[in-house]
């Protein structure tokens, strides 16, 4: 991503106090989602796409992901987010065509096994604009993403794919407490676009925290990835469901 991109995130930040009281939540959700799309590697034809359900064998996944937030009253600092999630998941699959993955051609007709990582890292800063039974949170998402994919041929061999580098994203959430219940709900998402590369993840909750500060909260979540020529691959890919998880808050 181009530092110019950077620049103008962080001039559409405010330089206002943040309204909430001092708190820190620490949280874990589990995550059932759908793998859907293509991925291409040191190829710039089309015809190359390899589809991870069709050609690979994907369909869903589960995986554990955590966070630590920090939110606090004082003037022009911003409040911190940090998460952390990681994808890890392998399948087999049976080529119906011939394609070119990196230096590598593989066979109509051939078995194939894979191997995708996708391991993400967030580190979001935002101010705290509306702090009422409704709130809105602007900010920045600097984002780390570090992806791997592996493919094994019967017959061609192997060839790996990666791709990894920081994204600076926009970033926002709202939320709605409903009074006197310990319930709220709330949607946050994270978006950046640029030269043909697009990354957007959208959050939806519900969620309730006990007077002993111990909450639960059930969602959606999807991640959305596109790249163009990153690091030399070009992919489209998705990752959607629901998830629940838990969280303490001090």
């Amino acid at each position: 991503m181009n530092h110019r991109l950077t620049v103008l995130m962080l001039s559409l930040l405010p330089t206002v106090p943040a309204f909430a009281d001092t708190s820190i939540t620490l949280g874990a959700d589990y995550w059932s989602y759908n793998i859907d799309g293509t991925v291409r590697y040191q190829s710039s034809d089309p015809a190359d796409d390899i589809d991870a359900n069709r050609d690979l064998g994907y369909n869903d996944g589960n995986l554990g992901s955590y966070y630590v937030q920090l939110e606090h009253p004082l003037p022009l600092l911003p409040n911190v987010r940090l998460s952390r999630t990681d994808v890890s998941e392998s399948a087999a699959g049976h080529l119906n065509r011939s394609v070119v993955f990196g230096g590598q051609s593989y066979l109509v007709g051939e078995d194939v096994t894979s191997a995708v990582q996708f391991d993400q890292t967030d580190v979001v800063l935002y101010y705290r604009l509306l702090n009422l039974a409704a709130s809105l949170d602007l900010g920045i998402d600097a984002r780390y993403i570090d992806s791997k994919v592996r493919l094994d041929g019967n017959v061609s061999g192997t060839e790996t794919a990666t791709a990894s580098g920081w994204i600076p994203m926009l970033y926002a959430h709202a939320g709605i407490d409903l009074p006197l219940t310990g319930c709220a709900l709330d949607a946050d998402g994270s978006f950046a676009g640029y030269q043909g590369n697009r990354l957007y993840e959208l959050n939806l909750r519900a969620s309730y925290v006990t007077a002993q500060h111990v909450g639960a909260e059930l969602g959606y979540r999807r991640i959305d990835l596109k790249l163009d020529d990153f690091d030399s691959t070009w992919a489209d890919v998705s990752f959607a469901g629901p998830y629940a998880g838990l969280f303490l808050r001090f």
